[in-house]
């Protein structure tokens, strides 16, 4: 776990899926340490990454850019992005910039077939 001031990105994996959760505000000001983050998880090339919302209090389309690297970046490799816990105004976000049609969003956790197997609710 990596701490950035009052942000935090975790990541978590099992076999091959990802899980990164974010927290706290994510603005332009963290989009740096979003994108590393997940694009840090890309490296072990699983074949879902999930990007966890729940802990998200704040998000800007400055901050949901950060998302675009490792989109594009997953497609190459084929890695299926889904993100959960993706509250109204997540949801609204990353619409905006255009990514729902490149992500899978789940209001809640991820559906059978995209989570961890030793995921906990």
């Amino acid at each position: 776990m990596r701490r950035f001031g009052r942000r935090t990105v975790r990541t978590r994996q099992a076999r091959d899926h990802v899980v990164v959760q974010l927290s706290g505000e994510i603005i332009a000001a963290a989009a740096e340490r979003v994108d590393k983050g997940l694009c840090n998880a890309l490296r072990t090339h699983p074949l879902v990454l999930e990007v966890d919302l729940q802990r998200v209090t704040f998000m800007t389309t400055d901050g949901a850019r950060a998302f675009l690297p490792a989109l594009l970046e997953a497609r190459k490799y084929g890695i299926r992005v889904i993100v959960t816990h993706a509250g109204a105004e997540a949801r609204g976000t990353l619409q905006r910039l255009g990514l729902s049609g490149m992500l899978d969003i789940h209001e809640g956790d991820a559906p059978d077939n995209g989570g961890p197997a030793n995921r906990t609710s």
